[in-house]
């Protein structure tokens, strides 16, 4: 016996309200899916983005250099960096603080017996047994560092005093910004006290043979 139609209409709209909230059941299973590939995917790349610069701070130096790296070890700037990281790359900063002030000193001292006066930039390659890192320096310290060397270069006994002072102060001021304690006078080892002129032995008076 056939159905009536309006209960054949009443179960097509059945069949059809059940395949419409299964696809809607579907959809929103595909979208949660694709959203979590999304963030799984986004997830990789910034790992594998993280990786080359985790390598990168492996360095002696956590992969800072010039203006960065002065920054990092006075604290004035934020590097994202582990604070011990920071004090690791403060030890080792001695060194290459050590050999930036030496060029300076040795670049006045230099000039000054060829009469040149240029003051060298303030940012410098250093190379150390580790690496090569460029180095940044206050422009002013690295002018008053600078003239100390010419100022030796010329060896004025009355003016050495006021250098050896001026150099020291300056030097233990960049020690101290960037959290080195100061081990010794920069003078004691870039300012050494000269060796005085030997003086030409008088001749030796011969007194003329007895007769």
């Amino acid at each position: 016996m056939p159905l009536p139609t309006d209960m054949f209409t009443l179960t097509l709209l059945l069949l059809m309200a059940v395949a419409i909230a299964v696809l809607v059941v579907l959809v929103i299973y595909l979208v949660d899916r694709f959203n979590g590939l999304e963030r799984e995917t986004k997830q990789m790349l910034q790992n594998l983005q993280q990786q080359p610069q985790q390598a990168k701070a492996a360095g002696p130096y956590a992969g800072l250099s010039g203006k960065a790296l002065w920054d990092a070890v006075t604290g004035e700037g934020e590097q994202g960096l582990d604070e011990l990281v920071i004090d690791g790359v403060r030890k080792r900063y001695r060194l290459l603080l050590g050999e930036h002030i030496s060029f300076i000193f040795g670049e006045g001292l230099s000039d000054q017996s060829k009469g040149y006066d240029a003051v060298p930039p303030n940012t410098r390659m250093v190379r150390t047994p580790r690496t090569q890192v460029e180095s940044w320096l206050p422009p002013e310290a690295v002018e008053a560092i600078y003239r100390c060397g010419q100022g030796y270069g010329r060896y004025d006994p009355a003016e050495l005093p006021a250098l050896r002072q001026r150099l020291d102060q300056v030097c233990a001021d960049l020690q101290v910004q960037a959290g080195l304690e100061v081990l010794q006078p920069a003078s004691s080892l870039l300012m050494p006290p000269r060796p005085e002129p030997a003086s030409a032995p008088a001749a030796a008076e011969t007194s003329p043979p007895a007769a």
